[in-house]
């Protein structure tokens, strides 16, 4: 029987959408995907979701490894977090899990300056029963080490578990660990997916 509902939180809970965001400071695509390559597909960013270099730090690392983009790496440090809005049907769902009596938990790879800014700002955080963010514990998906914080911190039992994620590697490692999974896309229908795991939704 499950238990507990594990999410992440990048494009499950809240809208991570770069490439629509930068639409705003320039209609030129291809520089997108460009800016897009160069700094959150970077290594840079990766230490940010692990938790090993500040943001002001890694805004400097970008700036001196591509000066060229200088004024736009400035305006994108200074407004992404304007693109962390709720995906409200996914909050509703989360809402109605908790009237229904489950448990829940965050398990994500996120920076934790962004969390922080976040669980303050959105009352919906207050609904989980516990969280793992990867930028707080210095470890991220798909190591093992971070589900392993996740199941001992709260003692949680793999098999009475689901973890929904957006990305297909990290279900794979929960999988391995005896979690049901659910992969979300823009196409998923999550309520109907939880039903057909026998939750009440």
């Amino acid at each position: 029987m499950i238990r507990n509902i594990i999410f992440d939180l990048g494009n499950v809970l809240i809208n991570f959408k770069p490439e629509t965001f930068l639409l705003r400071y320039t209609k030129d695509e291809q520089y997108i995907q460009n800016f897009i390559s160069k700094v959150i597909r970077n290594k840079i960013w990766f230490r940010l979701d692990r938790g090993t270099i500040s943001l002001e730090n890694a805004k400097e690392e970008f700036i001196r490894k591509y000066p060229e983009d200088y004024s736009f790496i400035i305006t994108f440090f200074e407004h992404w977090m304007e693109m962390l809005t709720p995906i409200q049907e996914n909050v509703k769902i989360l809402c109605d899990l908790k009237a229904n009596g489950y448990n829940t938990y965050i398990l994500s790879n996120y920076i934790e300056e962004a969390f922080e800014i976040m669980e303050k700002k959105y009352k919906f955080f207050s609904l989980f029963d516990g969280k793992i963010i990867s930028g707080q514990e210095k470890v991220i998906k798909p190591e093992i080490e971070i589900y392993q914080k996740l199941i001992d911190k709260y003692n949680l039992v793999p098999e009475e578990c689901v973890f929904i994620d957006d990305i297909r590697s990290f279900l794979s490692r929960a999988r391995k660990l005896k979690m049901k999974t659910i992969l979300f896309t823009p196409n998923t229908d999550l309520r109907t997916e939880l039903r057909t795991l026998d939750i009440r939704i």
